[in-house]
């Protein structure tokens, strides 16, 4: 008996979900899915912020988008663990296909697409980015990485971006679709989830973003001095 509850704890998953730092995309609030945007350097900053929190946590392996912005904040996290940690890449946790809305603002896609913009905006399982991808797809492709990496019993990092990780979040706690806009996903926060064989995902951690308080003061007293 003592056995068997000791393999059951084994079992026992740590999932550390985890969004890619920040672009100039995102600053100037342009869809990016797919476009390979990468890090500007406040990006580069709050990736090393968040590799120094994670330094004192030993991840067993890393799960990452293989798109440029989130390879580059895996990259800055893994080279501060204190071993070396084994990397995948996962095209399964890629951005959204926004299709004709990639490089556009929200206001642009707003005016151009309205239909299909409002449609998103609902959620559910109904409406897509105009020559993209339903979210319930994009949710059932990032799913299938987190449910491989809930299985292995090792402390993992997902690394990737708000659409896949709203979807893993959707799928692991049995939500639908439409909850997805629940979930605040910052550049650089991070999330965790316990994951047993028994029993669905719990979540422990959601939206963190105390690892990087310095580098918003330091930047709201440049803004304040400029």
């Amino acid at each position: 008996m003592k056995k068997a509850a000791a393999k059951r704890r084994r079992t026992i998953s740590i999932i550390y979900l985890a969004r890619h730092g920040e672009t100039a995309w995102n600053w100037n609030q342009r869809i990016q899915g797919q476009t390979d945007v990468p890090l500007h350097e406040r990006g580069r900053k709050q990736a090393a912020a968040l590799a120094a929190r994670l330094a004192s946590v030993p991840l067993e392996r890393i799960y990452t988008s293989d798109l440029g912005r989130a390879l580059e904040t895996t990259g800055i996290i893994a080279a501060r663990q204190p071993r070396t940690v084994p990397i995948l890449p996962m095209p399964e946790l890629r951005e959204c296909d926004y299709g004709l809305w990639e490089g556009l603002t929200y206001q642009e896609i707003s005016e151009r697409f309205a239909e299909d913009w409002q449609a998103w905006l609902r959620g559910g399982r109904v409406g897509r980015p105009t020559g993209g991808e339903d979210f319930l797809t994009l949710q059932q492709r990032a799913g299938r990485v987190f449910d491989a990496a809930a299985r292995e019993g090792k402390t993992v990092l997902i690394s990737a971006h708000r659409g896949p990780l709203r979807g893993i979040l959707c799928h692991a706690l049995g939500l639908e679709p439409i909850f997805r806009s629940r979930f605040l996903m910052t550049n650089c926060s991070l999330s965790a989830l316990e994951c047993h064989p028994e029993h669905r995902p719990r979540l422990i951690l959601m939206n963190d973003t105390s690892h990087l308080q310095e580098l918003q003061k330091s930047c709201a007293d440049e803004g304040s001095t400029a």
